[in-house]
């Protein structure tokens, strides 16, 4: 009797590549839905935008503010002012990216619009300079002087002579009551305040950059009239509450008798354009700052420029 033999299936090389097939097929489909679920638990940790509801003449704020100043304290409208001294600067660092600015925007920004535009300083101590008068980029204050670094705590700054002349004046006598206090930021340059508006337009958005720094052309600190006052009560920064202090108290009490006013008080943002800076003084001389000061008004309305 003859047996069967048995069927052996051969496993052949189609068989082979329909396997590997099926399995890559496999592995994509898994990873497509691995992928896409990651993504979906990160777009719901995106950061909150940052608030950015105030804006100052210095640039940047330590705590609660700016100073468009913080140039080491700096401009706070014009909100922050720390930018270092001199032309050489750099503005402090910017944290709260802008998350509602596109990224895909790359066109230069455009000078927010001004009534008057100065190209040369006439002397004119009273000079106004603000989102509606601005200067041109070649615009250079007249009777320039440096100032000590020994009093400053940025090197290489500049300031109109009378002013400095005052401000010499106001500290020798706050020093007298066992007071002290150092300059951060002056005179700053187009070109300064054009690098600081840029560096902060690129690391946090527009958004951003237009509540905190001035447009360049629109910073008091072009005048060379504006000084950013600092000391260790506030860490050598700048901040809203100074007045908390007694070189602050000092100095909001007392400028206005060598010829400085606060330039940006509070509660009248809605006319200067920037937040309250207790640290940012200007210089329009004794009779004006004391008329300023005792009305409680701003340079704006001084001037009825509002």
């Amino acid at each position: 009797m003859r047996t069967k033999k048995k069927k052996h299936w051969k496993v052949t090389p189609r068989f082979y590549i329909l396997l590997g097939i099926l399995i890559a097929v496999i592995l994509i489909v898994l990873a497509v839905f691995l992928l896409g679920d990651r993504d979906q638990n990160a777009g719901s940790q995106l950061p909150d935008p940052p608030d950015a509801s105030q804006t100052g003449d210095s640039g940047n704020i330590d705590g609660t503010d700016e100073p468009g100043d913080s140039e080491e304290p700096g401009d706070t409208e014009e909100p922050g002012d720390t930018d270092a001294p001199g032309d050489t600067e750099k503005p402090n660092d910017v944290q709260n990216p802008d998350t509602t600015s596109d990224p895909n925007q790359t066109d230069k920004p455009q000078a927010p619009a001004s009534t008057d535009v100065r190209t040369e300083d006439d002397g004119n101590l009273m000079v106004l300079v603000n989102k509606q008068y601005a200067v041109s980029r070649d615009y250079y204050p007249t009777d320039m002087v440096d100032i000590d670094g020994s009093l400053s705590t940025n090197q290489n700054l500049k300031v109109k002579r009378e002013a400095y002349d005052a401000y010499l004046s106001m500290l020798a006598d706050a020093k007298k009551e066992g007071l002290n206090f150092a300059i951060c930021s002056a005179y700053r340059s187009y070109a300064l305040q054009e690098s600081l508006y840029n560096n902060s337009l690129a690391a946090n958005g527009k958004a951003y950059t237009e509540k905190m720094f001035a447009y360049p052309g629109q910073s008091e600190h072009h005048t060379g009239y504006a000084i950013d006052v600092t000391s260790a009560s506030m860490n050598w920064g700048l901040s809203q509450n100074y007045t908390d202090y007694p070189d602050g108290a000092w100095i909001t009490k007392h400028c206005s008798e060598y010829g400085f006013i606060i330039r940006y008080p509070k509660g009248k943002e809605d006319i200067t354009g920037y937040m309250y800076e207790p640290w940012h003084i200007r210089y329009v001389g004794v009779d004006a700052a004391k008329e300023i000061t005792q009305q409680g008004i701003t340079l704006e309305e001084y001037l009825g420029a509002v």
